[in-house]
């Protein structure tokens, strides 16, 4: 039999459609809305796993609420890059919009990762060529594990937004919790003020999930399974 006179139904026309669905790109760009603040400081870049390559915003201003709407492709990585207070108190609080499909999630996300640099100054707060370059190579040490922190860890999160010593931040929703990496093993590391392997870097893939990577493997699946099915019932 041949597969010109192969006659189950639908078999044929299931083929090119999972072959082709197999072979889609596995993410799509994102649309998104960040709402965020950070204690003292911080930049907002993003890239890919092992790079930055974009510069969005920075801010100084620990006290008002700021907005970044801008488009972040497929599978790339947000990047936040902050220093600690030191006097006081320190944290990070976000609330992170997928406008595309509806998302939401806060700082306290786990599939936020943060990283110690050690550095405790010359941040990279703008988008210069050195200072890209520069957070590049942080990223890269952290990817091999060569930093106080060892590498990519799991953040510590404080109070909720509307807790002390900030109060509420307007636009952030109240579920929404402060939060900062933990150098000495601080079960609220937001309070009082203190070096933590300063810089750090936060960072979480948003992308990601708008074409999960599961769904690809499934579809690839269906169509080895109709190639098989086809070579065979061809014999």
């Amino acid at each position: 039999m041949t597969l010109s006179s192969f006659r189950i139904p639908g078999i044929r026309a299931l083929l090119p459609l999972a072959l082709t669905l197999a072979l889609a790109p596995l993410g799509q760009s994102a649309n998104v809305r960040v709402l965020m603040t950070v204690d003292n400081s911080y930049a907002l870049f993003y890239g890919s796993s092992t790079a930055a390559t974009n510069f969005v915003a920075s801010d100084f201003d620990w006290t008002s609420t700021e907005t970044h709407n801008f488009t972040l492709p497929g599978t790339q990585y947000l990047y936040i890059v902050t220093a600690s207070d030191l006097s006081v108190a320190q944290g990070f609080l976000g609330q992170f919009e997928n406008l595309d499909t509806g998302e939401k999630l806060y700082s306290q996300d786990p599939q936020w990762e943060v990283t110690a640099t050690g550095l405790g100054a010359g941040a990279p707060y703008s988008g210069s060529a050195a200072n890209l370059m520069l957070l590049t190579t942080e990223i890269g040490k952290a990817n091999s594990n060569l930093n106080p922190s060892g590498g990519w860890v799991g953040l510590t999160a404080g109070p909720n937004n509307g807790g002390g010593p900030w109060g509420t931040r307007p636009g952030i929703d109240a579920a929404a919790k402060w939060v900062w990496y933990s150098s000495n093993g601080d079960l609220d590391p937001t309070t009082p003020g203190f070096d933590h392997d300063e810089w750090l870097i936060f960072r979480i893939q948003v992308g990601a999930t708008a074409v999960p990577e599961p769904s690809s493997f499934a579809l690839a699946g269906v169509a080895l399974a109709c190639l098989a099915l086809a070579r065979k019932m061809a014999r």
